[in-house]
């Protein structure tokens, strides 16, 4: 009997999520083929040797990992030893947000350089300790506290230093990275409806931003080859009440 082994990853990562962007232009048996080559880094003409039961065996558990993707919110994170927190946007200066902006017109090529803005290493702390649970290699501020943004605060912005951090955003959990993305662009629609921002053509602006979210809901349907419904992608799970009443 042929034995194979191979890697699964423990979980769906940022360079995952811009590999998987080019399945819209293949076809069904390319997609899964694809998944396979990017999840487990082997060349395509190592899989087209693999047997087929054992193809259709590997397929199975990749996509289990693919479907447990959901969008995850958290404003304070620890990764690679490292506390970052998330940028709000009523704390944002103008440079940042228009640089952001810009990136977010195409989510799949500009991810990483989204979350080198989004998520920027903490340089003061008032957190309480010990309130910290490990999400795929990340570990997460999970207490519930009011107005949890003004905890911390972040490094100042540099778009030369972003530039450089945003590679390293590759082994970002793919969940945390979607549901950052999110809750930005919730919260530049609250803006565009509420504040001096207010214009007349403010619909045409709400209607650009539901249709980037509506990029997004497809995109995770794509990485799942149609296994799976992504109707919560816009429904962030972890709002916690630092978030809402901040």
């Amino acid at each position: 009997m042929m034995e194979i082994t191979t890697n699964i990853p423990d979980y769906f990562t940022v360079k995952h999520y811009k590999q998987f962007s080019v399945l819209k232009s293949l076809d069904d048996m390319e997609q899964k083929l694809h998944v396979i080559q990017v999840l487990t880094g082997e060349s395509m003409e190592t899989v087209l040797k693999w047997p087929i039961p054992f193809i259709i065996q590997l397929y199975a558990k990749l996509n289990d990992l693919i479907s447990g993707v959901e969008p995850e919110f958290y404003p304070v994170i620890e990764w690679e030893g490292k506390q970052y927190g998330y940028r709000p946007m009523h704390k944002m200066l103008l440079d940042e947000y228009i640089d952001l902006d810009m990136l977010v017109k195409d989510t799949d090529r500009n991810i990483n350089d989204i979350m080198a803005i989004l998520y920027r290493p903490i340089t003061k702390n008032k957190l309480p300790n010990g309130n910290f649970v490990l999400k795929n290699t990340v570990k997460v501020f999970n207490k519930q506290i009011d107005n949890g943004f003004n905890y911390y605060e972040i490094e100042k912005y540099d778009n030369f230093i972003r530039e450089e951090r945003a590679p390293q955003y590759d082994n970002f959990p793919a969940s945390i990275a979607l549901g950052a993305l999110g809750f930005f662009l919730d919260s530049k629609l609250s803006l565009l409806k509420s504040t001096a921002f207010y214009f007349p053509q403010w619909e045409s602006m709400m209607s650009e931003v539901k249709n980037k979210k509506g990029k997004m809901r497809r995109a995770l349907e794509r990485i799942t080859v149609g296994y799976m419904s992504s109707t919560n992608l816009l429904k962030v799970p972890s709002y916690n009440s630092q978030v809402i009443n901040a």
